[in-house]
């Protein structure tokens, strides 16, 4: 019965009754609105929500939260009016980023770089002097400290920049046969394997000729590993690092990563006990499951962020079936915590490297759905900036053009004030410069708007934040319980110690009714402006809405 046909005529239907959040106003003003509202698909009668805003509960710290948020820095905020967002300006929006409940702020690659996204170094111990000093630097972990944020940076070592000294000397050191103490010959891999050429000579550089890979065999450049770990960690007040393509280490060995990773942790809690790392390991689950052997906090779900049915893209809109997907958290979950008790998966969106979720949810709506299933999902959720309210960029694929540069647009933070939004990040590139569909509403607009995004956000980061323990919690399937046949429907169970909550997510555009497995209603996410119901046994919820239950 719930086909495509039916669910667009659902949507027409609560347009006209008041439930969705383009008539928010209309609902908490007018008092001829009945108080219960029938769903004419289901039969599910429920009771309007006439509260005129998301209800944020402000004695709730993001001090023990665990929700994350991806920066570029050179797109987010600018302080000195060269167009290039810095250091300041991230420092600047720190107390937006407390208010939004962000506990950890990963900053993408903010060393020297020769490049407009920084993923080439060409110095370990620095900033970019496009985003300041490492005084600046130093000032932001300060600030963010005061609110409870930790900084996180990128860490990339599978390679480096050709214009690095490390890079230049080691080829002078190979080409003269120069292998005394101190010599750096071996610290890329020269020879007949390699797949570029440096004045004639072979070396490997898997992702570019520009970005020559490192020998991570050489015992001299896992001491310099030290050193720049010391430095971030110990002298610069850095608490975690995303660490780039650990596929690549030692490409396709498994075994061999997951050596170099424990080598990684172990070094990085010599100078911090808890300090954490999140790898970009873009596989399946499978693989995934596979690192998860490592020492390694975390890893990102590259396979469930996008594609097929297991999406959480497909299902916040209602595609597929929900059990199927809550079986592959659960499976997933219990694979890794059997290699690595205290391992826990990062769920996302999208991030630099991919077309912005704006593409696939043109309704704010599913956006909002997808906000409430992947930020109340264990383990550590990650924003990618200007998620909050659906900043638009995709690749640009033509062959002349081929970038990732419009995945990495500028920050809007008002329609009107443009103080501080910065210019198009890749200057070495003009011709990609061109007019953009872009958002035209800010971050500030939206915080003055009713039931905005952003603030849906707040809602449900505040709720995450609120039950801490669902960082560690380990995930139960409960979705069989429901007893019904509605298929996008998914409830489940986080629990740690003596510490639960029970997370029942309605993605259908009508509201459904299925058995109760908790006898306590305590936080509700009215997505549709109707309130969830337990009577009789049975739990009432709302289109495209979620509750949280004891």
């Amino acid at each position: 019965m719930k086909n495509s046909r039916f669910i667009t005529l659902s949507f027409l239907v609560a347009m006209l009754l008041g439930c969705s959040p383009r008539v928010s106003s209309v609902i908490s003003s007018s008092s001829e609105l009945s108080k219960t509202v029938t769903d004419p698909l289901s039969g599910v009668t429920l009771d309007r929500d006439f509260a005129t805003d998301y209800e944020i509960d402000k004695s709730v710290s993001n001090k023990d939260g665990s929700m994350s948020y991806e920066i570029f820095v050179r797109s987010y905020y600018d302080t000195n009016g060269d167009g290039i967002g810095d250091l300041n300006g991230v420092k600047e929006k720190i107390p937006y980023l407390h208010d939004l409940g962000i506990k950890t702020l990963w900053l993408m690659p903010i060393m020297p770089s020769p490049t407009y996204h920084g993923y080439d170094v060409t110095d370990y111990f620095d900033v970019h002097k496009d985003y300041g000093t490492i005084e600046d630097f130093k000032n932001l972990v300060k600030t963010a400290e005061e609110y409870n944020i930790d900084i996180m940076i990128d860490m990339v070592l599978n390679h480096c920049s050709k214009n690095h000294r490390y890079f230049i000397d080691s080829y002078n050191d190979y080409n003269e046969g120069n292998y005394d103490e101190g010599s750096k010959a071996e610290w890329f891999n020269w020879g007949e394997t390699g797949d570029a050429t440096y004045n004639g000579v072979l070396y490997e550089a898997r992702f570019d000729a520009t970005m020559p890979d490192f020998n991570l065999d050489c015992p001299a450049v896992r001491e310099e590993i030290d050193k720049i770990f010391k430095f971030w960690i110990e002298d610069c007040g850095v608490k975690g690092f995303r660490l780039d393509a650990v596929l690549y280490y030692y490409y396709q060995n498994t075994n061999k990563n997951i050596q170099f990773m424990n080598f990684l942790v172990d070094t990085a809690k010599k100078y911090d006990e808890d300090f954490y790392m999140v790898g970009e390991c873009w596989q399946s689950d499978v693989i995934v499951n596979q690192y998860a052997a490592s020492k390694l906090d975390s890893f990102f779900r590259f396979g469930q962020a996008s594609g097929g049915e297991l999406s959480l893209i497909n299902l916040s809109k209602g595609f597929g079936r929900a059990n199927n997907y809550a079986k592959t958290i659960e499976q997933n979950e219990i694979a890794c915590k059997a290699k690595n008790p205290n391992y826990y998966s990062s769920y996302f969106l999208s991030n630099h490297d991919q077309d912005r979720i704006a593409k696939n949810f043109k309704e704010e709506i599913s956006n909002k759905v997808a906000a409430s299933l992947y930020c109340l999902l264990p383990g550590t959720p990650f924003m990618y900036y200007g998620e909050e309210i659906q900043l638009k960029g995709t690749r640009v694929t033509s062959p002349e053009d081929y970038s990732d540069v419009r995945r990495r647009l500028p920050m809007i933070w008002s329609k009107e004030d443009k103080t501080g939004e910065c210019a198009f990040p890749e200057k070495t590139r003009p011709d990609l410069n061109k007019k953009n569909d872009q958002v035209e509403d800010g971050v500030y607009d939206k915080l003055n708007e009713n039931f905005s995004l952003v603030k849906h956000y707040q809602k449900v980061i505040n709720i995450r934040n609120k039950y801490s323990f669902i960082k560690n919690g380990i995930f139960k399937n409960m979705t069989p319980d429901l007893n019904t046949d509605e298929a996008s429907v998914m409830a489940y169970k986080i629990s740690l110690d003596d510490e639960y909550v029970i997370i029942v997510h309605n993605f259908s555009s009508y509201a459904v009714e299925v058995d109760v497995i908790g006898n306590e209603i305590v936080d509700e996410i009215n997505t549709s402006h109707l309130k969830p119901k337990l009577e009789n046994g049975k739990l009432s919820i709302a289109a495209q809405s979620t509750v949280i239950m004891k």
